[in-house]
């Protein structure tokens, strides 16, 4: 039986990003709804598994609340677990730092929020327990706080609770930066870390660990996202990643080479698309499609964006009984096309791709391309203005493909 549960970065009433309606959309409710299930979830874990403690990392909201009712919300959920007598302790990190919540609700007693001023020590008996947290006082917390922990209670678990990034980790914020080394020479036994929303297990000696969010809420959030159920046996910790969310995100790429008809592009696709989501357990998911491969399709696919998302959204419907949502379809396709051989001929076609080689390769190209990103976005490519060659490279898709289409539908050689 687990002695306690972290969890982080709950985002509590945080928006799914990305996601727009569109006909035969899964029910957006449950996409609203999915980072306060994920707290439920997390209610239900702690009190099926009968844990003494809760320790949430960090980043419980999003920000300051529009109004009560997600302070309300998340004191109900609290409520059922004073009622089983488990303690909750909570750090803040950067997103409901101090300065940052100008609203404020009385909580139950079991619920205690770590000081923002400096370090401080909850005694949990239950477990015999000591956790040690600091909350931000402002969102910019930039001071590495780890080093004001106060010295482990001799003789009981000591728990570190802190929202941070470790030194050397990318993709994040520097907030309250700090290294495996500060954390392991302050002699606690776990370290319970938040902001990162990957769950990563960064030591194992003393266990130091990242939980990751409790529910996805963008695409560059995919995979299972939770918590983890903390144990212990003849003194040594162990743990287990629990899920939390209803809501998956995923980026599925397939591979259409050899596809003749849109139709059969978006059958490959839905094929893919089965097996992936066999990882998901029945949980609505929010997906990326990505087309790849070389196909005689190149040019419609660049040319037709809508019609081939409106397909997509379509075959992915049909495969999951509606419980995918398509965000965005990317096409990475190739066209057929031997390019080099007909850069050589003497047709239009090669003419234009000498041209656009020529400007392939120049440097310091100055001019305005305004217009032509504008022509390429309408196209389903949006690229900033800045990257001239990628914008070019665009150009050069859709150009081909216009003037080797026959007036039957053919691609000429």
């Amino acid at each position: 039986m687990p002695l306690f549960i972290h969890a982080a970065d709950l985002h509590l009433d945080s928006p799914l990003r990305g996601l727009e309606t569109y006909e035969g959309a899964p029910d957006p409710e449950e996409i609203r709804g999915a980072t306060r299930q994920a707290l439920i979830n997390l209610v239900d874990l702690a009190l099926d598994e009968r844990v003494a403690l809760l320790v949430i990392s960090g980043d419980l909201y999003d920000g300051d609340w529009p109004d009560f009712s997600t302070g309300l919300f998340f004191s109900q959920q609290m409520l059922r677990l004073a009622d089983a007598g488990v303690q909750v302790t909570i750090a803040c990190g950067n997103h409901d730092a101090q300065n940052k919540m100008t609203k404020t609700l009385v909580l139950p007693d079991n619920v205690r929020f770590f000081s923002a001023r400096k370090p401080e020590t909850f005694l949990v008996d239950e477990i015999h327990a000591a956790v040690h947290g600091q909350s931000y006082a402002a969102a910019e917390t930039t001071q590495n706080l780890a080093a004001g922990y106060p010295e482990p209670r001799a003789g009981m678990l000591n728990i570190g609770v802190l929202h941070c990034l470790i030194s050397g980790a990318g993709g994040h914020q520097r907030y309250a930066p700090c290294t495996l080394d500060d954390l392991s020479a302050k002699g606690y036994q776990y370290w319970a870390l938040g902001h990162v929303h990957d769950y990563t297990v960064l030591r194992r000696q003393p266990l130091i660990i990242y939980p990751g969010c409790s529910q996805g809420r963008h695409v560059k959030e995919t995979g299972p996202k939770g918590c983890v159920a903390v144990s212990m046996a003849d003194g040594v910790l162990s743990h287990d990643f629990i899920r939390l969310d209803s809501v998956q995100w995923m980026v599925v790429a397939a591979d259409i080479g050899g596809a003749e008809t849109l139709g059969q592009a978006a059958d490959m696709f839905a094929r893919t698309l089965e097996s992936r989501l066999a990882d998901a357990g029945g949980r609505l998911c929010c997906i990326r499609a990505i087309l790849k491969g070389r196909t005689g399709l190149h040019g419609r696919l660049t040319i037709n964006p809508e019609e081939v998302t409106a397909n997509i959204r379509s075959v992915a419907a049909d495969v999951s009984g509606q419980r995918v949502w398509v965000e965005k379809v990317l096409m990475e396709t190739r066209s057929q096309l031997d390019l080099d051989t007909l850069a050589e001929s003497d047709t239009p076609q090669g003419e234009l791709l000498r041209y656009m080689q020529a400007l392939d390769s120049a440097e310091d190209l100055d001019f305005d391309l305004t217009a032509l990103r504008s022509k390429l976005a309408g196209s389903g490519i949006d690229l900033p203005l800045e990257d001239q060659p990628e914008l070019l490279r665009g150009a050069k898709d859709i150009l081909i493909s216009m003037l080797t289409e026959t007036d039957d539908g053919d691609w000429l050689p």
